[in-house]
């Protein structure tokens, strides 16, 4: 009982707890009220188009937002100096967010005008969301965080009700993003400067450019699924698809929280990774796959029944193999905490490639070859051996600096 309330007390645990418990509020809020209502008023097709266009935001929202995110977190130390410069660059980002989407509504949806800069503005909120996160993790104030959470999923409930009397399904993602930008921006300072630009904005710029692209990347590949099939088959499997990997989806609930509360206190030198740390945490990706699929093999029956009766049937099929090439890939993110720290920023470039290629190599025969079974059998093969890309370079690392340590002694 002791040894129990001495790891509730640690604040690392407690951290981790907070963080989760945001994730918990808002993909309850998102997965298990609003798509589900979604999906009943707009159909299989209808739901599989939102679920294409939510790609395309969030792969230009996540790729900006979480590589500035993490330029700063990672870079704390001159981090007043250089708040001019995130500001900068956050906000051209969102510019380019909010154009990139604009045009796209405009030459491939056919929107009107007004649709179209609701989808701008969706993503550009996004993105500013996910970077102005940084602040919290920064203070290690998970607390705000969680309100954070709190506040997105407010708004989103009330986007919803738009959205039921008429609107389109875009301000359900204004309100709610905008909501957490706000309290982000109060609460936390994230647009606040005290200098101009200063020195080393070419260091700052050339380091954000460089891991932006390879979460573009990153993240192109994660919805890369739902646009291959679309492409290959239809818009209806692909809500078929994103229905049957919900459960899949629940790991990120677990594991980037933890990822990002590990990565804040790394940063803060507060965990030193030595060979023994190093260990730990790929064992623990490991251990994290294994229990999550085995758990998964019935609660991911339970959630889809529960939440889609008319796409149960649908979905069985592919449920156990989408569901692990889901959580190898997420859990992925915990040892690629480690390259970011220990390997030089250009093994992300080489890494992302060379999975980008295997995916969609391996995802695209297998869906010509055995459908949408194949399709998810080709993303965990990709998915698998991206993990080894990143756990090796990171052991050889650590091999190096072991020798150059022995040497120096």
């Amino acid at each position: 009982m002791k040894k129990i309330k001495a790891l509730l007390l640690n604040k690392m645990v407690l951290d981790g707890i907070l963080s989760i418990g945001a994730k918990v509020i808002f993909f309850l809020t998102l997965k298990f009220l609003i798509e589900p209502w979604m999906n009943m008023r707009m159909g299989d097709a209808g739901f599989g188009r939102y679920v294409l266009i939510l790609g395309y935001i969030s792969i230009l929202a996540y790729s900006f937002g979480e590589a500035l995110n993490h330029i700063r977190v990672l870079n704390q130390a001159n981090d007043k100096a250089r708040s001019a410069q995130y500001r900068f660059i956050a906000g051209i980002e969102a510019v380019v967010t909010f154009l990139a989407l604009l045009a796209y509504a405009w030459a491939v949806e056919k929107e009107t005008i007004w649709n179209g800069v609701m989808l701008g503005l969706a993503g550009a909120f996004m993105m500013l969301r996910l970077y102005s996160e940084c602040m919290f993790r920064i203070e290690i104030n998970y607390k705000k965080i969680l309100l954070s959470s709190v506040f997105m999923s407010a708004g989103y409930l009330a986007g919803y009700f738009f959205f039921f009397y008429g609107a389109p399904w875009y301000i359900i993602l204004i309100l709610g993003e905008a909501a957490a930008v706000f309290y982000a921006g109060v609460a936390g300072k994230a647009f606040y400067a005290e200098k101009v630009l200063g020195e080393r904005f070419s260091w700052t710029l050339k380091n954000t450019l460089t891991l932006t692209s390879s979460y573009l990347v990153s993240y192109a590949l994660i919805y890369m699924d739902r646009f291959l099939v679309a492409f290959l088959l239809n818009d209806e499997l692909v809500s078929v698809y994103y229905i049957a990997t919900t459960y899949g989806k629940c790991v990120a609930l677990v594991i980037p929280p933890i990822t990002a509360v590990l990565l804040s206190n790394i940063s803060k030198g507060l965990i030193s990774l030595d060979r023994k740390m190093v260990n730990r945490v790929v064992a623990g990706s490991v251990g994290a796959i294994l229990l999550f699929f085995v758990a998964g093999l019935v609660v991911s029956r339970v959630m889809v029944y529960i939440l889609y009766p008319a796409s149960y049937q649908a979905c069985q099929p592919i449920m156990d193999i989408g569901n692990l090439a889901q959580i190898v890939y997420y859990s992925c993110s915990i040892v690629n905490m480690l390259a970011i720290r220990l390997c030089p920023m250009k093994l992300q470039v080489k890494v992302e490639v060379c999975y980008a290629v295997l995916f969609i190599v391996a995802a695209y025969l297998g869906a010509k070859s055995f459908g949408l079974i194949g399709l998810a059998a080709g993303a965990l093969v990709a998915n698998s051996i991206r993990f080894l890309m990143l756990v090796v370079p990171v052991y050889k690392q650590v091999y190096r600096r072991d020798i150059q340590q022995n040497n120096t002694i």
